[in-house]
């Protein structure tokens, strides 16, 4: 097994016991596809990451794609580490979902329909993480499958993966930009007549995913939708 980290003498009150990560060189904490499997499961491929995800529930798989379309999210990966931890007198172990890391932050994930976020159980154990885990420097977080099917972000997210997987060169970056320098943004519309080149598309997309370029995506997806500079320009 990977290492085991555990709290120093003052932080022994905690209710975790330790967080165990896999060996080096093994990518999970358990395997997920498997033929005997009788829940549904499948791979992912994550352009982000450069690897195959393993996903086993739909509510994982659309977490994958969201989170693969965050420019804020620098690295994320499934069934990172086993937690084990004390409540009401009793030793536990759990297996978040996936480990979400941002600028700075760690976040650990449980994926759930909500009826089973719901469930009295659940709901206890995911108070308790929540309180003790950021003495490890995470935070916890429970996700609800309904939040993550929501429309038209869950759309909009699929054109962005469809069209904008392939690297940018720098010479398109730079013809975008020197595009923007004239105006305020650029439409979906223009870059599917060919205003900006053969790729046009793929370009528009390739630089959203990679936040240089932003788009509202609570709106749906249509010939207006409009590119803009992302928060640090491009």
């Amino acid at each position: 097994m990977g290492p085991i980290y555990q709290f120093a003498p003052e932080t022994t009150c905690s209710a975790i016991s330790s967080i165990e990560f896999p060996d080096p060189g093994q990518l999970r904490s358990r395997r997920i596809v498997t033929r005997s499997r009788a829940r549904a499961t499948g791979k992912y491929p994550s352009w982000k990451m450069g690897r195959m995800l393993q996903w086993e529930s739909v509510n994982e798989l659309l977490a994958f794609r969201l989170l693969d379309c965050d420019p804020e999210v620098k690295r994320f990966n499934e069934q990172p580490c086993e937690i084990v931890y004390v409540q009401d007198g009793v030793t536990h172990s759990h297996i978040p979902d996936i480990l979400v890391e941002m600028d700075g932050l760690k976040q650990l994930w449980a994926v759930k329909p909500e009826s089973e976020a719901l469930r009295p159980a659940i709901a206890a154990r995911s108070a308790l993480l929540a309180k003790h885990l950021p003495r490890w420097g995470y935070s916890y977080r429970v996700v609800v499958g309904q939040d993550l099917a929501k429309q038209p972000r869950l759309s909009n997210a699929s054109m962005l993966l469809c069209f904008g997987r392939a690297a940018v060169t720098e010479r398109n970056q730079e013809f975008i930009r020197l595009i923007l320098r004239c105006q305020n943004s650029l439409l979906w519309s223009e870059a599917c007549s060919g205003a900006y080149g053969p790729k046009g598309r793929e370009i528009l997309c390739g630089l959203a995913l990679r936040g240089l370029l932003t788009i509202d995506m609570s709106a749906p997806w249509s010939p207006s939708t409009r590119f803009s500079p992302g928060k640090e320009g491009i």
